[in-house]
Formats: C-alpha cells, sequence, structure tokens
C-alpha cells in the first residue's frame, strides 16, 4: 500500500581524503541491497559538499514500510557498511524520514 512507503534521505559528511573509500564500500553496500533486499525499493546517493567544502554523499532511499527499513538497520551488510565508514566521516548521519506529501517520483509514458 503506497501510504506505508517509507521515504529516507541520509546526508553523510566525510571526512578529507576519505571520500573514495566511502564511496567503494557505498558501492558494495548499494550492490548488495539490490540483490538482497526487495522491500528497498529505491537507494542511490548523489555527491555535494557542504557550505565548509566538504564532500558529502546524500541518500535517497525508499522502503515498502517501516519493517523493510528496520530489516535493512539489522542487516550485516549494512553494519558492516558502518564498521568500515564510521572513522571516515566529519560528523554524524543526517537522517531525515517522511511519507511522500507533495510532487511525484517519475513520469510514465503512459500517462503522456
Amino acid at each position: 500500500m503506497a501510504d506505508d512507503l517509507l521515504h529516507l534521505v541520509a546526508t553523510i559528511t566525510v571526512k578529507d581524503g576519505k571520500l573514495e573509500q566511502v564511496l567503494e564500500a557505498l558501492k558494495t553496500l548499494a550492490s548488495t541491497v539490490h540483490q538482497t533486499e526487495p522491500d528497498v525499493l529505491r537507494y542511490f546517493a548523489f555527491q555535494t559538499k557542504n557550505s565548509e567544502g566538504q564532500d558529502q554523499l546524500v541518500m535517497i532511499e525508499k522502503y515498502s514500510n517501516a519493517e523493510a527499513h528496520k530489516a535493512h538497520s539489522a542487516t550485516s551488510h549494512f553494519k558492516s557498511f558502518v564498521g568500515q565508514v564510521q572513522d571516515l566521516l566529519a560528523g554524524p548521519l543526517d537522517i531525515k524520514v517522511g511519507p511522500l506529501v507533495a510532487g511525484y517520483e517519475s513520469k510514465s509514458k503512459a500517462s503522456l
């Protein structure tokens, strides 16, 4: 049901010189999530910088429900990722969770 969908944005601020290491760990994690977690509907990152010029990765995630997010957070591959990158980050993750309240996620050619 669409009302059960959980949307999440996580901002990861990376220490200077550590971006490539974090990206490699994140690519491995994303591949594993894609292969093993069918209730994770969207899972990608884009790269940016904060106002201080620090590298940031912004994760965009979508889960079929809150239980799917809870299950994802408990997986060994997610816990391994956290262990690999925790000393490479400039601070704690900034995580925002909530429902979609306006706009759209994609355009379907069928509706045009």
